[in-house]
């Protein structure tokens, strides 16, 4: 990683890296294959890094980080500025990544931090309004074991209950790269290609998806209903989003929730009362 001087500010590359339970599915529907789809064999245990997208610090944010790591910025970040940020990280238990990523900020208690991360939430629901929200009708969120990662971080995606056969909808444009019954997802479908381009997995469909593999779909296409097949406990939609290259392709499940936020507000369909 390195630093890029503009007119007013040092473009920094972030990323938030943490350390989770391999994908495994909770009880109760909670997403997240057990088994390699592609061959039905079960993997073994391993980390999962969850990366988002690069955000831009001004000249004194930048000059405050690396004089609270005691690090000095040689243009490039040669190696013993990737080595003092390593032993930083090391002595916080955070993943040696030798770049100052936003959890290493927030350990460092730097006051900009969660302004970082409220802008990169802003950032995403910006740039999720270009869609629309995928369940077609009144819809709530459950409790706390059903948001991302919840039950020990094993849960990839997130809940919204619905009644039985509200309809679901594309909330972007893309294709479906996947389309499937699984005993614990269900009836889902997985599309890719879409404008942001991560991959959407939508779990516990009622029935079989009238699309086909391949299909190119637009915001607001039929995927089918909201439903609870396989280990699903009521009606809803598990919903995950994943990183470049996708869905169990070398990509990386992240929160879906500033995204939703954007679709719900665009198509005018917030969330209910419990």
């Amino acid at each position: 990683m390195h630093t890029t001087r503009t007119a007013g500010a040092i473009a920094t590359a972030l990323t938030i890296v943490s350390i989770c339970p391999a994908p495994a599915f909770a009880d109760g529907g909670s997403g997240g294959l057990q088994a390699d789809p592609a061959t039905g064999r079960s993997a073994p245990p391993a980390p999962r890094i969850r990366v988002t997208a690069a955000v831009t610090l001004t000249r004194s944010q930048t000059r405050s980080v690396q004089r609270r790591i005691h690090v000095h910025p040689d243009g490039r970040i040669g190696r013993r500025t990737r080595r003092a940020i390593r032993r930083y990280q090391s002595r916080h238990e955070l993943m040696r990544t030798g770049r100052p990523n936003l959890q290493t900020l927030r350990a460092m208690t730097l006051r900009f931090a969660e302004v970082i991360a409220a802008r990169m939430a802003r950032e995403a629901a910006a740039a999720a309004a270009g869609g629309t929200f995928p369940i077609g009708g009144p819809w709530r969120h459950g409790g706390p074991a059903t948001g991302f990662h919840a039950r020990g971080g094993a849960h990839q995606g997130v809940d919204l209950f619905a009644a039985c056969g509200t309809p679901l909808v594309a909330a972007t444009a893309g294709t479906v790269k996947t389309r499937k019954f699984e005993a614990r997802a269900g009836h889902y479908v997985v599309l890719t290609g879409t404008p942001s381009g991560e991959d959407q997995v939508y779990m516990h469909l009622r029935a079989r998806s009238p699309l086909a593999v391949g299909d190119a779909v637009r915001a607001g296409t039929p995927l089918g209903a909201v439903g609870d097949t396989g280990d699903a406990d009521g009606c809803h939609l598990h919903l995950e989003l994943w990183t470049a290259p996708g869905w169990y392709a070398g990509g990386r499940p992240y929160d879906p929730t500033a995204a939703l936020q954007g679709w719900a507000a665009a198509a005018g369909n917030p969330a209910q009362a419990p």
